[in-house]
């Protein structure tokens, strides 16, 4: 309990800028420490907080993902954050939040096999959890376009594909970030980019 705890922590204040929440966390923290159900119940809801107060709700699956740790109390932890971060994310494509919906799932079912230590109740919230989580991600996924591979046949400005894509110059920067382009001035003649 103590090392997932210091990690929790330890996100939460990487992720957590509002003081108020940075109490709270301490708060939840020390009630974790008392062990036991209280304990658990406390680390979930310092999981919960960690995700939901979070600055950037994007970084926080990438923050999940560099830690280091095998316990199944760390993988029901994140479980946590990582669901509770998929509302709060933005999915410009369609395939973006069918990979989120996939990540999560592939997630919990390891989660499901491991829980049973924590008791029934534990198993399904967490299984109420992931299903709010999943079906949020599939309604979101069919309310967005599709993510198509664009052939452009000479390397242009991302500035110039972005106003010929969708008439607003002001996009080029969300094709570089899509395509991971170390440079805007020329792009690939072969890209990825959010139907128009």
């Amino acid at each position: 309990m103590d090392q997932v705890l210091t990690i929790l922590s330890g996100l939460a204040r990487e992720l957590i800028l509002d003081a108020d929440d940075l109490a709270s966390v301490d708060a939840l923290a020390v009630a974790a420490q008392a062990g036991g159900e209280s304990g658990v119940t406390a680390l979930l809801q310092l999981a919960r907080l960690t995700s939901e107060a979070a600055d950037d709700a994007g970084a926080v699956t990438d923050a999940v993902d560099r830690v280091q740790d095998d316990s199944a109390l760390w993988r029901m932890a994140g479980l946590v954050v990582v669901c509770f971060a998929a509302v709060r994310a933005d999915y410009p494509s369609r395939q973006d939040a069918q990979a989120a919906r996939t990540a999560i799932s592939a997630r919990a079912e390891i989660v499901y096999t491991e829980v049973s230590a924590y008791g029934p109740e534990t198993l399904a919230w967490l299984m109420s959890l992931t299903g709010v989580a999943t079906r949020y991600l599939s309604r979101t996924a069919a309310e967005r376009a599709p993510a198509v591979r664009v052939e452009t046949g000479i390397s242009l400005p991302a500035t110039v594909l972005a106003y010929q894509l969708y008439g607003d110059a002001g996009r080029a920067g969300e094709l570089v970030d899509r395509n991971r382009i170390s440079t805007s001035l020329l792009m690939p003649v072969s890209f990825e980019a959010v139907a128009p």
